[in-house]
């Protein structure tokens, strides 16, 4: 089963997330104020439903246990590339400021899950820049 998502599709599956939309043919307000594009959600749910990813019961529309698997992977791959960027961010400004190495070391730690917070805290507490051993 493909889970691939447009970005639009992940902008409903996480409205749904939250909680049932409201979806009938003549009201477009219910969708207008969570921001989502009356025509884009249509062919969205179009695309969704046959997916097996929403449901519509009535009105209402709602995730299916498939559509809360491809939110949460699509947002578990957004978070796992926001991590990458915080690590490379580490890694240039250590390039940039070296005296910023501990620090930055600490961050990628964390980052990667290498590292608790607390363990990264004691960390930089220990091995901050000026410290007397």
């Amino acid at each position: 089963m493909e889970l691939s998502l447009s970005a639009s599709e992940a902008r409903l599956l996480s409205q749904l997330a939250l909680a049932s939309i409201r979806y009938a043919a003549d009201d477009a307000i219910a969708l207008a104020v969570r921001g989502l594009d009356e025509e884009q959600v249509h062919n969205d749910i179009q695309s969704l439903t046959w997916r097996g990813m929403v449901a519509a019961d009535g009105d209402f529309l709602s995730l299916t246990p498939l559509g809360a698997a491809a939110h949460y992977a699509c947002e578990a791959e957004e978070l796992s590339a926001r991590l990458v960027d915080v690590c490379t961010l580490a890694d240039a400004l250590e390039h940039l400021h070296p005296n910023l190495a501990c620090g930055t070391h600490a961050v990628r730690q964390v980052a990667q899950g290498a590292w608790s917070l607390e363990r990264a805290r004691q960390y930089a507490v220990q091995h901050r820049p000026g410290r007397l051993e």
